[in-house]
């Protein structure tokens, strides 16, 4: 209800006459939901504004799959990465999901990590948040049978000359073109049958100085994600493994 002019008049005489005590009483008795929500639209904003100020542009997501790389290998990989191509890493960074295994042996005892790492992949990949994956013989069989991996024939427009200098390391594998899983998985096919068909989808890059260096051991394989939004990048990344030490 809207006040008289006297009674304004009245409460301001009252007002001025109260101790600085009382006066902030009064404020935050008869007006906190507004300071309230005030102090919440400001919260709001600062953070929105530091987000916006802070946030890194993501230039490159890449996966570790069967492959453990220690530290000075990741730092070559990823810090090493930025500094190839002059990146700023307060303002540009490589999302890197490591430690994650994947692998058909029923044997395996750990089956919620294997899950889990699977889970993740697939999320990644649907949600075009993964580029580039560094894999173990192993996985890179399952990736490529899966149909996640970048055939080089398809990307060779995106940047030929980087091509030309991949050309001897690109290896080919089976990708399962049609198969009968649901039918075979539902009991209602004996035997599981695929028709698969070989393609060039990943290079071979545990021969590269930077691996060697690593010591790591094992066939190390580098491939493209079929769906990445960031080919030319991707395919930057892996013409860097080629110099990278």
């Amino acid at each position: 209800m809207k006040r008289s002019h006297k009674e304004r008049a009245r409460l301001q005489d009252s007002f001025k006459q109260m101790t600085p005590g009382q006066k902030l009483d009064y404020i935050f008795a008869y007006y906190k939901l507004p300071l309230f929500t005030a102090c919440v639209v400001v919260a709001l904003l600062i953070s929105s504004v530091w987000h916006a100020l802070t946030k890194k542009e993501t230039v490159l997501y890449v996966a570790y799959v069967n492959v453990t790389a220690g530290e000075t290998l990741d730092r070559a990989l990823t810090e090493g990465y930025l500094q190839y191509k002059e990146l700023d890493p307060k303002k540009q960074e490589m999302i890197v999901y490591r430690n994650l295994y994947i692998t058909e042996d029923a044997s395996v005892e750990d089956h919620q990590f294997v899950y889990a790492s699977k889970m993740k992949l697939i999320g990644s990949i649907d949600a075009s948040r993964l580029d580039v994956v560094l894999m173990d013989e192993d996985a890179y069989s399952q990736m490529s049978k899966s149909g996640f991996l970048y055939t080089f024939p398809d990307i060779a427009d995106k940047n030929p000359e980087i091509i030309q200098e991949l050309s001897p390391y690109i290896t080919e594998n089976d990708v399962i073109i049609e198969d009968n899983a649901v039918e075979y998985n539902l009991n209602e096919a004996e035997e599981y049958s695929a028709v698969t068909e070989r393609r060039q989808n990943a290079i071979k890059v545990s021969g590269f100085p930077v691996f060697q260096k690593a010591g790591m051991s094992g066939e190390v394989y580098a491939g493209i994600i079929a769906n990445t939004k960031r080919p030319r990048q991707s395919l930057a990344f892996l013409q860097y493994l080629l110099v990278a030490e």
